[in-house]
């Protein structure tokens, strides 16, 4: 039996790290965490992780930044986990009127959806005559696998 070259070694060895790259790619977990009070004036906190290695570190880091979420720190004080996956991407909608109960969020497989659903939970939401408002918050939206 005729051993494998040197070359041949070495190509075997960059094809197995070229797998294992894109495997642990493949294992990068999203989360979404958020915070809201009873009063709609007091805004809602949110926080998302992406590209964790581990399922418990996006959860983790979601829910750090929802806790820390300045803009609205007394609904950052009832953060909660709402969801997270291996892959996809979260979305967030508002209604601009500072008292309108229109919010929504999503994390679902992909961009287009979590924006769908996020403005399907914001219309749901919002007070009648108020639906037409919701609109994505586009710095927000964010995608396993994004820098």
């Amino acid at each position: 039996m005729q051993r494998p070259s040197f070359m041949m070694a070495l190509r075997a060895i960059a094809f197995g790290a070229a797998i294992l790259s894109v495997a642990h790619q493949a294992k990068a977990d999203i989360a979404l965490a958020v915070g809201i009070t009873s009063n709609p004036r007091e805004g809602i906190a949110q926080g998302s992780s992406r590209n964790a290695t581990t399922d418990a570190e996006a959860r983790a880091d979601a829910m750090r930044a929802c806790r820390r979420y300045k803009e609205a720190p007394k609904a950052a004080l009832a953060c909660r986990m709402i969801s997270s996956a291996k892959t996809g991407c979260v979305a967030f909608a508002f209604d601009p009127k500072s008292d309108s109960s229109g919010m929504g969020w999503a994390l679902s497989e992909n961009k287009e959806a979590a924006e769908r659903r996020a403005l399907a939970n914001c219309r749901t939401a919002a007070p009648k005559g108020r639906e037409q408002f919701c609109a994505i918050e586009t710095a927000a939206t964010k995608c396993e696998g994004d820098p």
